[in-house]
């Protein structure tokens, strides 16, 4: 099918594509303004995946990331971000919001009514268990079954959650964007904040968990080392003694210094886990928009007391651990911090009037843990200068001559590999430390949006109608491609393999008036058309020069009946005289559409005479031989002789004999009536295929040679008839 052709195709059925098309869209309009209103809720993470240094997100040092590691890092996060185990969570902490506050995001009058209150009891209890464990609802467990079952009814449920939740990472930046749309804008603002905040949580704990498995290898090598070094040591000293040398250990006061150092580490990195768990508790509590610590606003703003204070910290700092962490020193380290705490706080509070005692309270702890991480990082760094101080040393101790027996070189390489071991177990606690103050982070506290999402009510409406009239179209030109009926005269040809003497165009003629249709110009074109073609066939037929023509088909339907009477009252307007047989035993239709008398059988049975054998029909010079019908061929209602004696006795009278023939598909009398004829026309509706039993029919038809005239195509389309 060529585009031009389908493009008229879409045109003469353009009232339909557009009734349909118009349906669609008002569809679409009028469902989507009754759509309820939705809010959506934006969140950022930090995640300092793409940044150039600092702590990867595996937990080791960035190493210069390949485009293709960022990107496939980033698609984990969002990947954990989506996960059940994070989104239960969040949906943990939904349903006891909607249980313990008075104004729950969703109503849950249908949940009361189904549950009893001792069962919601319970159900609240295991969901605060499960979210302060970090730990999943279990599908197995028949009584935690319920609980994701309460969940699943207020739609808070994992898969509720994800439906319309979008984690993304926004294009050239390192954030990664969350947004989650509901019917609620405190229920949208309440899922991203908390969503951010538990993965941070479940992220800081997978990678502390990894990373306590790393420090505790390293552990169990340092134990190791340190038992052989400890022999060692022993050794030495046995050996040193039986020789009456000294044996004094500088090793022993070196080692003594690097156990210290790690105990106090271990103290500090207690204090920067327990400020930073409490600070995100403080922040979920305080709901700010702004995320940036109390300390960094107030040490960004210049010259001032804070950061006076702050300079003296950080000496005091460095003196209580170069002096051996002393208690006096410390003494003094604590006072200065709750100078500053109140000086930040003071900074803070005391130009507002409209704070709550509770949100003073929160800023006070806020300001005092954001002090206390701030100088427990800082002192892990100083503690990490001193222990590469002491590591180096230690290899100052070879050059002495202390060691330069046997047993001092097996001591020297038992030290060396106590050191590498403890080195890396310091990076490993350096790590894991890195992991809980590490780079993910949420940017800001999202508030409640103000305003619902923008309707698409336009957007969807002009969607709906492209898509319906793209489906019409390709529906259209699907039905159009997979027709594989004749349908057009040049197919005729290539598909039965037979001549035409012409074609007539499709037309309604069951009411046709002949005498008005040849009696003036049609103004109706297809009315025109079919005359035209008609006085073509009509030509083909006279200048046969035979009488006697059998008009047949290879299936019923093709309008041969019609085609026979609009074909006699054609010649009869040429002067010439037509007689219709109606030899269709199996369906007298011509007989009926003429009202002739059924008077054929009866007159080869002698029952009645010449005379009452043909009657007149309503057009000069066509008249008719109707007969009974039933169920018997032509050879059986009479004998060859006597109708082929009668054909010649009417000849005489008329210049044409025209005769109809069943379909050859499905009887023989068309095959019987051959003999009688001179000529054979078939004619073909173009609204039907070739199937194999027209085949087999077209193939007699071929057989029959110059006695088939020639075919007439009927029922052709207008705009089909030129192709």
């Amino acid at each position: 099918m060529d585009l031009i052709n389908f493009f008229r195709v879409l045109l003469r059925r353009k009232w339909l594509i557009l009734a349909i098309t118009s349906v669609a869209a008002i569809t679409t309009f009028l469902i989507s303004r009754q759509a309820p209103k939705v809010y959506k809720a934006v969140a950022q993470l930090s995640t300092g995946i793409s940044e150039g240094s600092g702590i990867a997100f595996t937990g080791g040092y960035s190493r210069g990331l390949q485009k293709y590691e960022i990107e496939a890092r980033f698609k984990h996060m969002e990947e954990m971000i989506r996960s059940p185990q994070v989104l239960e969570l969040v949906s943990y902490r939904l349903m006891l919001h909607d249980l313990e506050m008075t104004e729950p995001f969703r109503s849950l009058a249908k949940l009361r009514a189904t549950y009893s209150s001792e069962e919601i009891r319970v159900a609240q209890s295991r969901y605060q268990t499960k979210l302060d464990s970090i730990q999943t609802l279990f599908a197995t467990d028949e009584l935690e079954r319920k609980h994701i079952q309460i969940l699943r009814n207020i739609r808070y449920d994992y898969q509720s959650l994800r439906t319309t939740l979008m984690v993304k990472r926004i294009p050239g930046t390192d954030y990664i964007g969350i947004e989650f749309v509901s019917e609620n804008p405190y229920l949208s603002a309440f899922v991203v904040n908390t969503l951010s905040q538990e993965f941070i949580r479940y992220y800081a704990n997978i990678r502390s968990e990894r990373s306590q498995n790393s420090i505790g290898f390293f552990a169990e090598r340092v134990a190791e080392k340190k038992a052989e070094l400890d022999d060692k040591v022993k050794a030495w000293e046995t050996f040193q003694k039986a020789q009456g040398k000294d044996v004094s250990n500088p090793m022993h006061e070196l080692m003594q210094g690097i156990n210290k150092l790690e105990q106090q580490r271990e103290l500090a990195n207690e204090e920067v886990f327990d400020a930073e768990r409490r600070l995100i508790d403080l922040q979920s509590q305080l709901n700010e928009t702004n995320s940036q610590s109390y300390l960094g606003q107030e040490l960004s703003r210049g010259q001032n007391l804070s950061q006076l204070l702050r300079g003296r910290l950080t000496r005091l700092n460095a003196r209580y651990v170069r002096n051996g962490f002393r208690s006096s020193a410390r003494d003094s380290l604590d006072n200065a911090s709750n100078e500053l705490a109140a000086e930040i706080y003071s900074s803070l509070t005391g130009t507002k009037t409209n704070l709550t005692e509770n949100r003073r309270i929160l800023i006070r702890n806020k300001v005092r843990n954001e002090l206390k991480l701030d100088l427990a990082r800082e002192r892990i760094e100083l503690i990490n200068q001193e222990l590469q101080q002491v590591g180096s040393r230690a290899g100052t101790f070879t050059s002495s001559g202390a060691y330069n027996s046997p047993l001092g070189k097996e001591l020297e390489v038992a030290r060396d590999a106590y050191l590498v071991v403890l080195n890396q177990l310091n990076e490993a606690k350096i790590s894991a430390l890195d992991i809980v103050t590490g780079e993910v982070s949420q940017e800001t506290f999202v508030q409640p949006p103000e305003n619902p999402e923008p309707s698409k009510t336009a957007f969807l409406t002009v969607l709906s109608a492209l898509v319906s009239l793209s489906l019409c179209a390709g529906i259209l030109f699907l039905l159009e491609y997979l027709d594989v009926s004749i349908r057009f005269p040049s197919r005729f040809g290539p598909m039965t393999d037979l001549d035409m003497i012409g074609t007539l165009n499709r037309l309604n003629t069951h009411n046709l008036d002949l005498v008005s249709l040849f009696g003036e110009t049609q103004k109706n074109q297809s009315l025109e058309s079919y005359k035209q073609l008609l006085r073509k066939i009509r030509y083909e037929v006279e200048e046969a020069g035979e009488k006697n023509i059998l008009i047949t088909s290879t299936r019923a339907g093709t309008g041969k009946t019609s085609l026979l009477v609009s074909l006699a009252y054609s010649m009869s307007l040429n002067g010439k005289k037509v007689l219709l047989i109606d030899t269709h035993f199996k369906r007298n239709s011509l007989t009926q559409i003429t009202a002739a008398t059924p008077s054929l059988e009866r007159y080869l049975n002698k029952e009645i005479s010449r005379k009452m054998l043909v009657s007149n029909s309503v057009f000069q010079g066509v008249d008719v031989i109707g007969c009974e019908g039933g169920e018997f061929s032509p050879t059986e209602v009479f004998a060859a002789t006597e109708f082929e004696s009668l054909l010649q006795e009417l000849a005489q009278d008329y210049d044409f004999i025209l005769m109809e023939g069943p379909e050859l598909n499905s009887y023989a009398d068309s095959k019987e009536l051959v003999r009688f004829s001179n000529k054979v026309i078939p004619v073909f509706a173009a609204t039907v295929s070739v199937n194999p039993a027209d085949k087999e029919s077209i193939t007699y038809l071929q057989s029959l040679d110059d006695q088939l005239m020639g075919s007439v195509l009927n029922k052709v389309e207008m705009r089909h008839l030129n192709r």
